[in-house]
């Protein structure tokens, strides 16, 4: 139901080029707090950080009440609305399409990564402590230069 309501409000935003969807919510599916709660669940949708890629509509002011389709959203709503996005894309709506294969060498290369984080970071560390033990000898023990006498 929630992609039937973003559906009707990418059109809705594409043919007014900027738009409350609580308005429309009102004028189309009637009153009530459900109603309303599910147009700003359909707006959400829209403009969602989930599909940053490829959000389809933005919000215009700071409270979050007026919709306005991106570059992405105008395109979609030409060629077929919400609904035609999910049915080409769903894997691109719902995430990266990960094959078994690509999820082993990513897990492969991640164990590696982290092996050798360690390695480094503990070759980091002993550099760092011969650093400091090499300043303190040489303030303690060191000559002072002639210029600094």
């Amino acid at each position: 139901m929630t992609e039937l309501r973003a559906h009707v409000l990418l059109q809705a935003a594409y043919e007014s080029g900027e738009m409350s969807p609580f308005d429309l919510a009102v004028a189309c599916w009637g009153t009530g707090d459900d109603v309303l709660e599910a147009a700003k669940a359909a707006a959400d949708l829209l403009a969602s950080l989930r599909l940053a890629s490829l959000r389809l509509a933005r919000y215009t002011d700071e409270r979050r009440t007026r919709l306005a389709p991106t570059n992405a959203g105008r395109y979609r709503a030409l060629h077929g609305g919400f609904l035609a996005f999910l049915r080409e894309e769903p894997e691109r709506a719902s995430g990266r399409d990960r094959s078994p294969e690509s999820e082993a060498l990513r897990t492969a290369y991640m164990a590696l990564r982290l092996k050798t984080f360690w390695w480094t970071f503990g070759l980091s560390a002993a550099g760092f402590l011969i650093a400091v033990v090499s300043l303190v000898v040489a303030l303690c023990f060191g000559d002072t230069p002639r210029r600094w006498r």
